[in-house]
């Protein structure tokens, strides 16, 4: 995946007279973070929705990850360039860091590492699936192509402060 194929958002929804419909079917302008990395916000509540669902008309952004919201949940596509984190990258990418969040994530090209505050790193890769239970984590990408990831970040509360 290029940046010039893109990431598109397709969202369907049940229009009030009962009929399946697609209610938005339009491209994803990323968010460029420093250090080349780009981040396409898809689509989020605040909390689940009831059905049938339906909600046309412009897509507006979220603030942020559902952290410490339950319920809460957004949908994204990373683009990481290679050998991520970049000088002059997002803060998160060259730290440990942690939110309240359970991470579902899909490797769609590409391969990343995923290291845990214990020290072991993980290659994750094309068609591997991550479930990122709120624990202190960094990525990187060692290697000479792009890794693109796609993400459901589930916002959840945390029972303690150790991570």
């Amino acid at each position: 995946m290029s940046e010039a194929d893109g990431t598109r958002r397709i969202i369907t929804g049940q229009s009030p007279e009962g009929k399946s419909t697609y209610t938005h079917l339009e491209s994803v302008e990323p968010l460029r973070l420093g250090g080349d990395m780009l981040r396409h916000i898809v689509w989020g509540w605040e909390e689940l929705p009831a059905l049938p669902f339906y909600e046309p008309g412009p897509y507006q952004l979220p603030t942020g990850i559902p952290s410490g919201r339950p319920g809460g949940v957004q949908v994204e596509v990373w683009v990481l360039p290679p050998l991520f984190p970049l000088p002059g990258g997002h803060e998160n990418a060259s730290m440990m860091h942690s939110y309240d969040t359970i991470d579902i994530v899909f490797v769609i090209e590409g391969e990343i590492d995923l290291k845990q505050s214990d020290g072991v790193t993980v290659r994750l890769r094309r068609g591997d699936v991550l479930v990122q239970n709120g624990t202190a984590h960094a990525w990187s990408n060692p290697t000479d192509r792009q890794c693109v990831l796609g993400f459901v970040f589930c916002g959840t509360e945390r029972n303690n402060a150790s991570e």
